[in-house]
């Protein structure tokens, strides 16, 4: 799930995962624990942020080049030139370590986001701060495509603080992509990388990760409020909820039936005219992505034509990523933008404290058979 981040100019190759470039803060003294001797680890800056502005650039190798091209169909669509360009714009992955350092626990959080930028990346630790005052916290920002480091950090960071168990939180609405494949890769519970061969993490705690966002009643809330916000005459609006989608066109069907059970919902409780669910798969194949965005431009034309009003519903963890692209793909239609990321609900965080809950319930009802 390469995703994308920041409007590309009509001559650019689309699909390629490209985000917001930030400056690190400035350094600040490294907190005085170890990090098991795992390569070079930034400081800390005043944020809680380890940020190595030098691995940010994604310089790659011909080797890696041709590495990410046996992993990622889209890559063997670019020339060399196309691919280290686009790597290069993509931003750096880093650890943002949330909570008080001196807060201790057994259990600890670290969430796992793609990361869009600076802007949106700090409304995701914002929302988080009440959990991390409870448990030791952290979110490890980046793809992870070519290296791994921050996911080791982050464990690191929790470990220092006496946790024992890690609870992982992958912030993607599914399983069924690239980048979730390659998270469980990180934490030896998938076989196979998405993309190059990273460091697998190396401590003595244990992990359990959550379910994904899926079609969990509070993700239905935060579409349904969002719509709500824009909705003016609900027997005359059609509703389109948006995803990203995963690039593959399998993994696609499995991610809209399940966001199909949203759909349902909001149809059960509300007087829409209509509720669909499309995913643009934005790293997809071009010719892919461009069939995705013609049948949405056509849904948006045909209701339109039957005197309806739209309200197009982006299902999006963060801000300002991938929504930036569907307003570029639907520049002159006419349409309602109900364009906020999960984070900014508070069923966010209300997911994430069940979702954490419930998967320490579930090991524990395990441990006891």
């Amino acid at each position: 799930m390469l995703h994308s981040h920041i409007n590309k100019p009509a001559s650019a190759v689309a699909g390629i995962a490209l985000t917001l470039i930030f400056a690190a803060a400035p350094a600040v003294a490294q907190d005085a624990h170890q990090h098991h001797g795992h390569g070079d680890i930034p400081a800390m800056d005043e944020d809680g942020r380890r940020l190595d502005p030098n691995a940010a650039a994604h310089e790659m190798t011909d080797e890696q080049l041709a590495g990410l091209r046996e992993k990622v169909a889209l890559y063997r669509a670019l020339t060399d030139r196309e691919a280290r360009m686009n790597m290069a714009m993509m931003g750096a992955n880093y650890e943002w370590y949330i909570s008080d350092p001196e807060l201790q626990g057994d259990v600890g959080v670290l969430i796992l986001s793609h990361g869009v930028g600076e802007n949106s990346d700090r409304l995701l630790v914002e929302s988080l701060k009440p959990m991390a005052e409870q448990r030791p916290s952290a979110i490890a920002f980046g793809m992870a495509m070519m290296m791994s480091s921050q996911i080791q950090s982050s464990v690191d960071d929790l470990t220092a603080r006496g946790v024992k168990k890690i609870v992982l939180v992958p912030t993607a609405l599914t399983e069924y992509n690239s980048l979730s494949r390659h998270w469980k890769y990180i934490f030896n519970m998938y076989d196979e990388p998405s993309y190059l061969d990273v460091p697998r993490v190396k401590s003595d705690a244990t992990f359990v990760m959550t379910k994904h966002f899926d079609d969990h009643p509070l993700i239905t809330e935060i579409l349904l409020d969002y719509t709500l916000e824009k909705s003016k005459n609900q027997s005359n609006e059609v509703v389109i909820i948006v995803g990203h989608g995963p690039e593959e066109i399998e993994d696609n069907e499995r991610d809209l039936a399940i966001l199909q059970n949203h759909v349902d919902r909001i149809k059960a409780r509300t007087d829409f005219a209509d509720v669909k669910v499309i995913n643009v798969q934005d790293d997809a194949l071009p010719p892919i992505r461009k069939s995705n965005v013609k049948k949405l431009q056509r849904w948006i034309t045909s209701a339109k034509r039957r005197g309806q009003d739209v309200i197009v519903t982006v299902a999006a963890s963060a801000s300002f990523g991938v929504q930036q692209h569907i307003e570029e793909d639907l520049r002159g239609f006419d349409y309602a933008f109900a364009d906020k990321g999960f984070n900014e609900h508070p069923n966010y965080i209300k997911w994430i404290n069940a979702a954490v809950d419930e998967s320490l319930a579930s090991e524990s009802l395990a441990n006891a058979n």
